[in-house]
């Protein structure tokens, strides 16, 4: 914890440029999912943290989609827009490269789950979990959340 969260750039779903943790300059939940298991589970933590802390806005996520063959990857990125709304597609980057270097920074283990990170104002990672969202690992991602507001 307290290490910096490399700096990510790429075009959002909804073809905006988004750079993290520069874009966030306030408390920030990031999420990565490596498949569509881990894609669900994202989309679990990112519901509630919206719902609970609408002055977040909604959590960023990060699509890693490099390892999907080149002709399923645009499916996927087309079926992932339909079931998200405008403000998720603004804050969701389809990444089609740099997979593994991803995974050795975040501390991959499995593609089933989904990786979520809690940012400081200055990039810092605050807070981290892996796997399905739990009410449990929920409720410390919310105190953590909690404190940092103003």
């Amino acid at each position: 914890m307290g290490d910096a969260l490399p700096q990510i750039s790429g075009e959002t779903l909804s073809g905006k440029q988004l750079t993290l943790p520069a874009a966030a300059g306030q408390p920030a939940v990031v999420s990565f999912s490596f498949s569509r298991t881990g894609g669900k589970d994202s989309s679990q933590w990112s519901d509630h943290v919206e719902k609970d802390f609408p002055a977040v806005g909604h959590p960023y996520t990060l699509m890693m989609i490099e390892a999907a063959p080149k002709f399923v990857r645009g499916m996927i990125i087309s079926g992932s827009k339909k079931g998200m709304s405008p403000a998720a597609q603004d804050r969701c980057i389809a990444m089609e490269k740099d997979e593994d270097i991803w995974k050795q920074r975040i501390g991959f283990t499995t593609d089933d789950r989904a990786y979520v990170f809690l940012l400081g104002r200055d990039g810092r990672i605050r807070w981290r979990s892996s796997g399905a969202f739990t009410d449990s690992e929920y409720a410390n991602l919310k105190k953590e959340l909690a404190q940092m507001q103003p």
